[in-house]
């Protein structure tokens, strides 16, 4: 499932590509997208932003679409030129066509057909939302704030709750690994056993693995591409899909909350 890098990789090329664009056209192919959302027309896209793994688009009329990607979806954007050269990309797995006035086409698609595409007013929004902890690269997390959090979750294992967007937004399977490998702890330890060195090389290394993540364009593993092909991340993974570790060190791989977990039982104390 996209993440932190990879949401916020789309999202800064769709700011690039459809801000200010007028769209006169809305097809709805696939009950994942709202239905209502094709009589809206025209209106325009006046900003985009994350927040966790959703995606936000603000329109010129007051309302918003709410977008999580799931496990395979992924937008397009098309020139009116390349319409025709580009078909065999954009047109498997549609699930909406966004058409602009000057002719170019924005689709969103999705081979599993999960996630939500969800029209709504600013109340409904901050409701949705609501729930979400803070974000882990917003200059309001610090490490005082972070080892406060922690204090909440004594009894709870690390790896699990990084992944608990309740308690941090948009950390996921990739990035709670390779974050507690770049910390070198376990992902069983429970939160108490963490000392202070511990917590603040946590911390740094969070910060550290979504940032790298941004920079190379998210992780490319399984379906995911943004607006402009394939991420690069997947070539600094360090124990995410590995075998062994950067030292050479034999990974374990196990089951925590639910999905699998590689680390490096000598590395990782």
């Amino acid at each position: 499932m996209p993440e932190l890098p990879e949401v916020e990789t789309i999202v800064a090329q769709l700011k690039q590509k459809i801000i200010g664009n007028k769209v006169i056209k809305v097809e709805v192919l696939d009950s994942l997208v709202e239905p209502k959302i094709k009589d809206l027309t025209p209106f325009r896209f006046i900003d985009v932003r994350r927040r966790a793994k959703y995606i936000i688009m603000c329109l010129d009329n007051g309302k918003y679409f709410l977008v999580h990607l799931g496990m395979t979806g992924l937008f397009y954007f098309v020139e009116k030129a390349q319409l025709e050269q580009k078909k065999k990309c954009y047109q498997p797995h549609l699930l909406a066509t966004f058409t602009f006035n000057d002719g170019s086409i924005l689709t969103h698609n999705s081979v599993r057909k999960i996630g939500s595409f969800r029209l709504m007013e600013e109340k409904e929004l901050n409701m949705a939302l609501s729930k979400l902890g803070p974000e882990p690269l917003d200059s309001e997390f610090t490490l005082g704030k972070f080892k406060e959090m922690l204090t909440q979750k004594s009894r709870a294992k690390v790896k699990v709750t990084l992944m608990d967007q309740s308690f941090i937004a948009g950390i996921g399977n990739i990035y709670a690994q390779e974050a507690l490998y770049h910390a070198g702890i376990n992902p069983e330890r429970k939160i108490g056993s963490l000392n202070s060195t511990e917590t603040k090389k946590l911390y740094e290394s969070i910060i550290l693995v979504l940032k790298e993540g941004i920079k190379h364009k998210g992780t490319s593993v399984d379906e995911y591409i943004h607006l402009e092909g394939a991420g690069e991340n997947q070539k600094y993974l360090r124990v995410y899909r590995k075998k062994k570790c950067p030292q050479g060190h034999l990974l374990k791989k196990e089951a925590m909350g639910g999905r699998g977990t590689s680390y490096c039982p000598v590395c990782q104390k």
